[in-house]
């Protein structure tokens, strides 16, 4: 069964919102490494999605610090995903796509902070190759109607036939963007998996102890 994306704008994957990477073209570890950066990941096993934030939580309280960031990650088709937990805001997701695709490597980014006061529309990037393909925020109406990147084409008579550019309901424009975005790029996520199960997690920022 194919789950999709568009789930996305009906569940809380963390309180923070979500930020979900998904990849063709490379297996989960490495999509992993990618994201942690110059700092190795470091591996915690199997976890839930409330067992991973209460981990975090004790971790940083422990070191007298607020930066740890964990992924749960795994396989959905024939992408690799992986779910950032923790304080990924500013180290996961726009701003920090440095690495991730290199190659042919197909880089999927979803992001929304649900928390963030400015209010910041949900967004969508693609990139291959190390290149930005297309990209544009999920909530256009009092936001960028731009879509950007290379390709824009691979998105623009998609979103206006859905009418994302003047719908004036913010969950409906993300759930419609999705909707999208997934029908485009064939996207799909483990909703059960992800809500209710144990999966693979790993550390990736913060790993240096206080």
């Amino acid at each position: 069964m194919n789950d999709g994306v568009a789930w996305l704008a009906r569940e809380n994957l963390t309180w923070l919102g979500y930020c979900v990477t998904l990849a063709r073209g490379m297996e989960p570890e490495e999509l992993v490494r990618r994201l942690s950066g110059d700092e190795a990941p470091e591996e915690l096993g199997d976890h839930g999605a409330e067992e991973l934030v209460g981990f975090l939580a004790r971790r940083d309280r422990d070191r007298g610090r607020g930066d740890s960031v964990a992924v749960r990650y795994g396989t959905s088709g024939d992408l690799s995903f992986a779910v950032a937990y923790g304080q990924w805001p500013g180290s996961v997701g726009p701003g920090c796509t440095d690495g991730l695709s290199v190659r042919d490597d197909h880089v999927f980014q979803l992001s929304y902070e649900t928390q963030n006061p400015k209010l910041p529309p949900p967004e969508f990037n693609y990139f291959r190759d190390g290149v930005h393909v297309c990209g544009f925020q999920m909530y256009m109406h009092t936001w960028s109607h731009e879509i950007t990147g290379l390709r824009p084409e691979l998105l623009s008579d998609a979103v206006q036939a859905v009418g994302i550019p003047d719908e004036d309901d913010r969950d409906a424009a993300h759930a419609k963007s999705l909707a999208v975005v997934e029908q485009a790029f064939r996207l799909t996520l483990p909703r059960d998996r992800l809500l209710h199960q144990a999966v693979p997690a790993a550390l990736i920022k913060g790993q240096t102890p206080a």
